[in-house]
């Protein structure tokens, strides 16, 4: 078999090596012996050894490459290759799950309870009463001061035992009929006979009403009160007949806009108090949120009770749904003043966020609903506080949609040579190369990427690569878990790719890139959990070669045709190699006569040349190239014949203008070898 000695490249940019393999042999045997015994005679005989048809694509088959043969009719040799997910950038590069962990902490205090507004009418008063003078009487009203009850009232309606006031006012509606002039003044009595306030004492002209407002901040009124009112007037100048049916005064009380800070019960009562916290995020990058959906999140609740009752508190969202339906927890707070902390364990939650008109922060809100059950006699008293402390951690993030802001990511990779690849730099050169990228997006905006890369050698130098689009545009995804590609290429054309190419790097491949995220700022974008951008770098290059000595070593095992035991009767020996190459190259071989078992080398035969293929103007193979090398043997080669089992071929495979040839070569190229050994003998009789 005939093996190529080779060195493979892998890196971002292919080099490709040619080499051949296939190899069949086919040989007689002449036995001196049974030939004609006639005296004198030196018959010549040429016989063939072996045959190697040699098949360039049996050995492209076995290259770690990918190889089309069938782009073209002549069979030119594409090889390519492709490096997966070059300069990847993660989810986690742009967006940390973690920085949405947040929380907020507040306080909130039991406000007054409000009153219903209430009217009372009192007790009317007759003249009769004030002046202490029968009905019927007709005479001069003396002057008088009298102070009569107006009757016990409810002073509001809720089921409180006593109040303590924060805001309100008591009017007074005061209407004389006395047909007199009148002061009055209305005062309030509570328990045991306690004067708790009064109106100012003031005038009511006969015939008319008149108000008089108190306010009752601070004042502590219990349910029932009686009213009394002090009347005096300086009486009548003239005759007045006593009718208590037309000579009265009526008096009325009415509570408005009065609330309680406490409060003492008379029967069981339920307390109902509803709020609500935004829980504003701290949006240090910048993105403004609409929607992030977690696979699983955790809420930790923390209150501390300082009413001094347990709460019964339900706690709801319209902006955060869990499993599809809204949030919805319950939770008994105990009043001891102690800390107690819930922790809920959100699954396949989504929060929709707001916009904090004043910071411009995203925010969501929580409802609250707290309930007080209170008994008789259970004191209530407002400005008392319940703390809470509430806490979101992301466990699986699964999306969020936003506004993006533009953002820099700035991304290094490098490419080290395989030792193999320096090697072949003085061996082999590509024409025509192409790079082929294509950059996958699913982070839901567009991107920018632009890059510099630079070639480095062992010695030090270094060359740069250089484009005419060195910036390039990537398209965004437009749902959710989509990938978009963008595809773009460089070759000759708009690149120094051949000069780059051509420096042979044998260090590294050094690349810097610049990927901004949204730079142009649309609207309405998003990321996932998979979110990534990467690039492919598909390299390609026909095989349009210039080759300067790249080796073909191997050893053809041969059976003698002659029997060596009469080896003494060669006069002469000649071996002729005919040859048939459809390379478009210069093909030198060189051989030796060995002992393959002990590796003895006997004699070394002059170099041979196959001449190359005739080729066209654009470096195809029109014409095959042939023909018949000739080897003479020595005497003492001849006599070495009988200890050779193998001639080692090695065939060194150059083109005739190693700096400027451009050969293109077809899958289909096959070298013919036919060894013959032509043998003159002498015969005895």
């Amino acid at each position: 078999m005939l093996f190529l000695k080779k060195q493979i490249f892998r890196s971002p940019i292919i080099l490709i090596h040619v080499a051949i393999l296939l190899l069949s042999c086919d040989t007689e045997l002449l036995e001196f012996d049974k030939l004609s015994q006639k005296t004198s005679l030196t018959p010549s005989f040429q016989l063939p050894v072996a045959k190697a048809d040699i098949h360039l694509n049996s050995f492209l088959d076995s290259l770690d490459f990918d190889i089309d043969y069938d782009r073209d009719d002549y069979a030119t040799i594409y090889i390519s290759d492709t490096i997966h997910k070059l300069l990847e950038i993660s989810m986690e590069d742009v967006y940390e799950p973690s920085d949405f962990s947040t929380g907020a902490e507040s306080t909130y205090t039991l406000p007054p309870i409000e009153l219903e507004n209430t009217s009372n009418d009192l007790d009317r008063i007759t003249m009769s009463q004030a002046t202490q003078l029968p009905n019927g009487t007709t005479t001069i009203i003396p002057p008088f001061q009298a102070t009569i009850v107006l009757g016990t009232i409810d002073m509001y309606n809720e089921p409180y035992g006593s109040a303590r006031f924060f805001d309100g006012s008591i009017e007074f509606i005061v209407t004389n009929q006395f047909h007199i002039d009148t002061d009055v003044k209305v005062l309030l009595y509570g328990e045991n006979d306690q004067l708790i306030t009064s109106s100012e004492t003031f005038s009511v002209a006969k015939n008319t009403s008149e108000r008089s407002s108190i306010q009752i901040d601070g004042l502590t009124i219990s349910k029932q009160i009686e009213a009394r009112l002090e009347a005096q007037s300086q009486g009548s100048a003239q005759p007045i007949t006593i009718d208590n049916q037309n000579q009265f005064i009526d008096t009325q009380l009415n509570l408005s806009d009065a609330s309680v800070d406490q409060l003492e019960l008379n029967q069981s009562e339920s307390f109902n108090y509803a709020f609500s916290n935004d829980i504003e995020l701290d949006d240090d990058d910048g993105i403004s949120r609409v929607q992030i959906f977690l696979e699983e999140g955790l809420m930790d609740l923390e209150f501390l009770n300082q009413i001094g009752h347990p709460i019964e508190l339900n706690i709801s969202s319209d902006e955060l749904t869990v499993d599809g339906d809204p949030l919805q927890l319950q939770y008994t707070v105990l009043g001891n003043g102690q800390i107690q902390v819930f922790s809920e364990e959100l699954i396949n939650t989504s929060i929709e966020f707001t916009t904090n008109p004043a910071t411009g922060n995203s925010q969501f809100s929580l409802d609250f609903d707290l309930t007080l059950n209170l008994q008789k006699g259970d004191i209530l008293e407002s400005n008392q506080d319940i703390r809470y402390k509430t806490s979101f951690e992301v466990v699986d993030f699964k999306y969020e949609y936003g506004n993006i802001p533009p953002k820099q990511h700035m991304v290094t990779d490098s490419i080290s040579i395989n030792q193999k690849l320096s090697d072949l730099y003085d061996k082999a050169s590509i024409v025509d190369p192409k790079l082929v990228f294509t950059a996958h997006n699913s982070f839901g905006f567009p991107l920018s990427f632009s890059f510099d890369a630079f070639g480095k050698r062992n010695d030090g130098s270094q060359i740069e690569f250089v484009s005419d689009n060195n910036s390039q545009d990537i398209d965004a995804p437009a749902q959710l878990y989509d990938v978009t590609t963008t595809t773009w290429f460089y070759d000759r054309s708009n690149s120094n790719l051949d000069e780059w190419i051509s420096f042979f790097a044998d260090d590294e491949i050094e690349i810097e890139a610049t990927v901004e995220g949204n730079p142009n700022e649309t609207k309405n974008n998003f990321v996932h959990d998979g979110s990534e951008f990467w690039i492919d770098v598909y390299a390609e290059a026909p095989m349009h070669f210039n080759i300067n000595n790249v080796e073909i070593l191997d050893t053809l095992v041969i059976e003698t045709p002659i029997d060596t035991s009469d080896v003494g009767q060669i006069l002469e020996a000649t071996l002729h190699l005919d040859y048939r190459s459809e390379l478009p190259l210069e093909v030198q071989l060189r051989t030796q006569m060995i002992d393959t078992l002990s590796e003895t080398l006997y004699f070394e035969l002059d170099p041979l040349l196959l001449n190359p293929a005739t080729v066209s103007d654009i470096g195809e193979v029109i014409e095959p190239s042939s023909g018949r090398m000739t080897i003479s043997l020595t005497q003492d080669e001849i006599d070495k014949l009988e200890d050779v089992n193998g001639i080692p071929l090695e065939m060194v495979i150059s083109s005739t203008d190693a700096e400027s040839k451009d050969v293109k070569i077809s899958a289909n190229s096959t070298i013919e070898l036919q060894v013959q050994v032509e043998v003159k003998i002498e015969l005895d009789e």
